[in-house]
């Protein structure tokens, strides 16, 4: 499974589904400390998002935001009765809390489920993602399992543990950060996007229509 498709998963699971989801890679620890200097915020990113490489045109990406709590929360929202399989009806709506990082020139969301997923009984778990948003556009790039499961033993040892295909980071916070920094143009961790990654705004913050 490539990492373009599994970001599809991930972001088809936003409503119906929190548990971690197959050939992924999630993180025990968050991509900051309380009161982080690298915590950082930035209004562009609320809205309502598009997936670029989505036929489905009823599925949205909503992003609201809270300045002052430097935290953003993200929800997959279906506008109509379709068969887009945006999410399940018959499961609690299950939103992310979302954290901006800014390390060197480039940036990273830390999403972790919240609310009715701990009702769930699920693990939650941090995915990390490197962002990047230009006016009307928005591209999410999922860390790559495939190099990360092939990465030397010691560089595994390191920073976590592959198990079944997914790759599990047990490094602090600050082991975390050093590597997705020093990674972060390096297009095996981080792929280059794909039409599944990218995402157009469809709307304002909170509008459905």
């Amino acid at each position: 499974m490539t990492t373009r498709t599994k970001f599809v998963l991930l972001t088809a699971i936003l409503l119906s589904l929190a548990v971690l989801p197959a050939c992924w890679t999630y993180s025990l620890h968050p991509l900051y400390e309380d009161d982080d200097q690298h915590l950082t915020y930035d209004p562009a990113l609320e809205g309502t998002w598009q997936q670029t490489g989505n036929e489905c045109q009823t599925c949205r990406l909503l992003i609201t935001g809270d300045s002052k709590a430097q935290q953003y929360t993200l929800q997959l929202i279906e506008l109509h009765d379709t068969k887009c399989n945006c999410g399940s009806r018959d499961v609690p709506e299950i939103k992310f809390e979302g954290h901006l990082v800014e390390l060197g020139p480039h940036r990273f969301l830390d999403a972790v489920p919240k609310g009715a997923a701990a009702a769930m009984g699920t693990i939650a778990a941090h995915n990390i993602f490197k962002i990047t948003a230009e006016s009307d556009s928005l591209s999410l790039v999922a860390l790559s399992d495939d190099w990360l499961c092939h990465a030397p033993e010691a560089e595994q040892a390191r920073l976590g543990e592959c198990m079944d295909g997914d790759f599990v980071f047990t490094a602090t916070t600050e082991v975390l950060q050093d590597f997705v920094q020093i990674h972060a143009e390096d297009e095996g961790v981080f792929p280059s996007p794909g039409d599944d990654d990218e995402w157009h705004r469809a709307g304002k913050a909170g509008d459905s229509k």
